[in-house]
C-alpha cells in the first residue's frame, strides 16, 4: 500500500476501494483524503451522520470519489453495512480501523465503568469488528490490507490511562496475531502509531477530578473536568 509521488501518484490506487473508520475528522479524514489523491474510492465512516456527510462532501469538491455512512463500530450491524456499502462500489481493497476513543484521564480505581467501557467498546471491540468483515473479503480474493491504528500504551503501560493504554496494547497483540494468522494468503495486515498527533482525540481529554493539572504530561492536551 505504498504511495508512490510524481505524475502517476493519483494513479497508483485506482480501481481499489477503502474503507476508513472514525474519518470526518483527524487523523482519519487525512488518511481518507490520502487514499483518494492517490486514486482510491473512499468509504467514510463516523457515528456522526453530519459529520459524515461534510466530510464526503469536502473530498467530492476535490474530485475524489468518496463515499460514507453513519457506523458505531461498537455494533456488529454497522460495521457488516459498512462492508457492503464498500462491496457495492465494486470491490474491498483496504480496511482502516481509526475509530477510538480517548477514555477519562485518572486513576484506574475511580475510573467509571461507563467510561472504561466506552474505550473497550470502540478500541477493542471495533477494531475486532472491522477485522472480522473485512478479512473473509480478503482471503475470499487473495488479497487486501488490513491496518489497525495503535496508540500510547501499545508496548507498555501509561499510568492514568489505563483504559485507553491497554486497549492500544490489545490493538498491538490482536495485530500481531492477525498477521501469523493470515501468512502466505496475500492479505497484509498493518499496525501503525502515527505518534502525538494534535486532533480533537488530544485535544478534548475528559479529566476525573484533581488529575486535570497532569494532562499536560501527554502532549499538551486541554482538558475538561468531570464532575
Amino acid at each position: 500500500m505504498r504511495l508512490q509521488r510524481g505524475a502517476l501518484a493519483r494513479d497508483v490506487l485506482r480501481g481499489r476501494v477503502a474503507v476508513v473508520t472514525g474519518a470526518s475528522r483527524g487523523l482519519g479524514f487525512a488518511m481518507a483524503r490520502a487514499l483518494g489523491l492517490h486514486g482510491a474510492t473512499v468509504v467514510l465512516a463516523s457515528r456522526s451522520a453530519d459529520g459524515v456527510a461534510a466530510a464526503v462532501g469536502r473530498l467530492q469538491a476535490e474530485g475524489i470519489a468518496a463515499s460514507g455512512r453513519r457506523c458505531d463500530t461498537g455494533e456488529p450491524g454497522d460495521v457488516e453495512a459498512l462492508r457492503d456499502e464498500a462491496l457495492n462500489r465494486g470491490t474491498l481493497d483496504i480496511w482502516i480501523n481509526n475509530a477510538g476513543v480517548s477514555g477519562v484521564f485518572g486513576p484506574t480505581a475511580s475510573t467509571p465503568v461507563a467510561d472504561f467501557t466506552h474505550v473497550v467498546r470502540t478500541n477493542i471491540l471495533g477494531t475486532f469488528h472491522g477485522a472480522r468483515v473485512a478479512l473473509p473479503v480478503f482471503l475470499a480474493q487473495g488479497h487486501g490490507d488490513l491496518v489497525n491504528l495503535y496508540g500510547q500504551g501499545d508496548r507498555g503501560p501509561v499510568a492514568l490511562q489505563n483504559a485507553y493504554a491497554s486497549s492500544k496494547r490489545w490493538v498491538r497483540q490482536f495485530t500481531e496475531t492477525l498477521r501469523l494468522e493470515t501468512k502466505d494468503t496475500g492479505v497484509r495486515v498493518h499496525g501503525m502509531n502515527p505518534g502525538l498527533v494534535r486532533t480533537d482525540l488530544l485535544g478534548r481529554v475528559t479529566s476525573q477530578p484533581g488529575y486535570q493539572h497532569r494532562l499536560g504530561e501527554i502532549g499538551g492536551a486541554s482538558c475538561r473536568e468531570r464532575v
